[in-house]
Parts: structure tokens; sequence; C-alpha cells
């Protein structure tokens, strides 16, 4: 799984809304919805200025980068940024759900475990 954090060009808010991609453009993303755990946007501390967004994806890392590569956001020049990142299903739905170590080297998790 993959998370896919997204960051939003500063640009005039008039700007962004002809840049936004209409709801036909959007087809790629609907088609993947079976693969998307969980997506969402980011706003500013007023709680109207997108910032970007989220998406927690069960994909292979070429999927992912063939989903952000056809993005109609990114497409759109909306995305300032992306970042990809491997993501472990620690807690879900109000639950804790870490039982053993990941796979791998110890690292930031291993306290969480110790406890």
């Amino acid at each position: 799984m993959s998370c896919i954090i997204r960051s939003t060009s500063p640009i005039d808010p008039a700007a962004r809304r002809t840049g936004r991609p209409s709801s036909s453009s959007i087809a790629p993303i609907s088609r993947r919805a079976n693969r998307i755990l969980a997506a969402g946007a980011t706003f500013a501390h007023d709680g109207k200025t997108v910032q970007g967004g989220n998406y927690i994806v069960d994909m292979s890392r070429a999927e992912v980068d063939e989903f952000v590569a056809n993005d109609p956001f990114t497409l759109a020049g909306i995305r300032q940024s992306v970042i990809i990142q491997p993501w472990i299903k620690a807690c879900f739905d109000r639950a804790f759900l870490i039982a053993v170590a990941p796979p791998g080297e110890p690292d930031v998790n291993e306290p969480l475990l110790s406890d």
C-alpha cells in the first residue's frame, strides 16, 4: 500500500476554478475507486482554502506512478508536489491493528510495538 501526499500550487482561486477538471476527466480516478482505501482534501486553518490532499491506495508502485501521472489535477497544473511513500495500516477505522513488527529493519514504529 502507498500514501500519496499532494500539495496544491499557490494559484489564484479563480484560476484554480477554471483549471479544475470536469467530472468526465476524473474518470481515471473513479475507475480505480476499488483500489483507493481513503482519499480527501486538506485545507488551510480557515477550513476553506484547499492546500492539497491524500490518497491511501492498494496498488503496486508502477500502478501508483501511472495513477499519479494521469491525475487530472496534475495534468491541469494544479499540483505543486506529489510525495509517494509506502504505507502500513497501523490504525484503521478506530482500531489499532499492528500485532507484530513490520518487515525489515526497526524504524519509527518500533517504540509503538515494544510497549
